[in-house]
């Protein structure tokens, strides 16, 4: 089993914000152990060149009810050496979020990697070293 680290950093509001690529594309995205899927922001989706398609899926925040949901398949995630080919991301549009985030800290998120990604890879958050540790890459 391989251990791959990865650096975050902590923004004034508490979340934990990584870079990651997906498709090749450099992006930003917190770790919300709270977000069942990981997610992209749909008006991002050509950036990412995600191919998606409708979800019956209702999705949630902790602000409000999302009815718009899209899914893109067989996507390729890297986080520094952490690889995986085959990963499927939910798309909503998170203007929400974004805009909270700028209003504090002036960064612009890409999307959330969430608990499905987390809890597979057998994630450990490690806030002392600003670090987390990923076991497993065959998710």
């Amino acid at each position: 089993m391989s251990k791959y680290s990865i650096s975050f950093k902590i923004l004034s509001t508490n979340h934990i914000i990584i870079d990651a690529a997906v498709n090749n594309v450099d992006g930003k995205f917190l770790i919300d152990t709270g977000a069942s899927n990981s997610c992209i922001d749909l008006n991002k989706s050509e950036k990412f060149k995600l191919k998606i398609q409708n979800s019956t899926d209702l999705a949630s925040s902790a602000t409000d009810e999302i009815k718009d949901t899209y899914i893109s398949k067989k996507n390729s995630l890297s986080i520094n050496q952490f690889y995986i080919n085959d990963f499927n991301i939910v798309l909503f549009n998170m203007k929400h979020v974004i805009k909270s985030l700028l209003d504090k800290d002036e960064i612009e998120i890409d999307g959330i990697i969430g608990s499905d990604l987390l809890i597979k890879s057998e994630a450990e958050i490690i806030f002392k070293e600003k670090k987390i540790n990923i076991y497993n890459s065959d998710v």
